[in-house]
């Protein structure tokens, strides 16, 4: 592979993933692919704000992120097409709530934000690092194993790269 074609690989954006267009599968982490490409967002968002409502029954500092992340103005938010302003708040957002999420990580709630977050936000392609802190401190855990198996580090020069075994 060429200088150039290394250097447009690492500034590709998640967008331009083909991967997002196709509803054959999709990436999930309560669901196999082809199951989660049958779930539409209606249901999603459903799963999620059931997460939230759970969680926020066991920790009421997380009504904070319902606006953000769990409304119906979240629900429609197409991030593809938002400015950077807009996408860097909602960046903030989501970092903030995985710092959050992270000792509720191991409980059904908390999986079930994640995947509304995964289904809308695409925070497995967009937010690698917010989201690996918050399931590193669970690495000896199945479930950590899945998280890892959603991203996309296949490329040596990726700074994940090193989790790829885990995939597998």
């Amino acid at each position: 592979m060429t200088s150039l074609a290394q250097q447009l690989q690492r500034l590709a954006l998640p967008q331009s993933d083909s991967s997002l267009l196709s509803r054959d599968e999709v990436a999930s982490l309560l669901f196999d692919p082809k199951e989660a490409a049958t779930i539409d967002r209606d249901t999603a968002f459903a799963i999620g704000c059931t997460g939230l409502e759970e969680l926020l029954g066991i920790d009421p500092s997380f009504e904070q992120f319902e606006a953000p992340l769990f409304s119906q103005l979240a629900k429609t938010l197409e991030r593809s097409v938002q400015t950077k302003a807009v996408n860097k708040q909602l960046d903030e957002n989501i970092s903030l709530f995985l710092i959050h999420l992270s000792p509720y990580f191991l409980l059904k709630p908390a999986q079930k934000c994640l995947e509304w977050l995964i289904h809308r936000f695409h925070i497995h392609l967009y937010n690698q690092d917010s989201l690996i802190a918050c399931v590193l401190p669970y690495h000896e855990t199945r479930i950590f194993v899945r998280v890892i198996q959603l991203l996309k580090i296949n490329n040596s020069k990726h700074k994940w790269f090193w989790l790829l075994p885990i995939k597998v």
